[in-house]
């Protein structure tokens, strides 16, 4: 099975002057790993015009809609810390964690990821560290 995330998902110098780049981004990450058809991409914008996937502490988690879940080849997850916050709405966002799931799985992922940041060493790793694989065993630490 493939691991939720790879190091080759992990962006620690992103650039995006907005959301609509940002989540862009993240498709296309997704689509590189493998994880994803083209259409979940579009569905990810798609969604986020729906409801703002940004969740504070400088975080959003962009991901497709109910319906784009049958272009999602596996469950994966991409992290890309922005080189400089952008605004989300009404949110500043550093980091933008893409989220591809078949099932429910996101929801998971979104409790261990809000459980995660409420940790301050954790939050600043995440903020911080200029080590993809220091991000990656945080980020699989956290998953059950």
């Amino acid at each position: 099975m493939t691991d939720l995330i790879q190091q080759a998902g992990i962006q620690l110098a992103a650039a995006a002057s907005s959301s609509e780049e940002a989540v862009a981004s993240c498709g296309q990450l997704l689509f590189e790993l493998g994880a994803i058809e083209t259409e979940y991409a579009a569905a990810m914008w798609e969604r986020e015009q729906i409801f703002s996937s940004a969740i504070g502490m400088g975080f959003a988690i962009p991901h497709g809609t109910d319906e784009s879940r049958k272009f999602v080849n596996f469950d994966q997850l991409v992290f890309l810390r922005l080189e400089n916050p952008i605004m989300w709405g009404d949110e500043e966002v550093y980091c933008v964690l893409g989220i591809a799931s078949q099932g429910d799985a996101h929801v998971d992922i979104l409790g261990n990821l809000a459980e995660l940041i409420q940790d301050p060493a954790h939050l600043a790793t995440l903020m911080n560290s200029n080590s993809p694989s220091e991000i990656l065993d945080l980020l699989l630490s956290n998953q059950d």
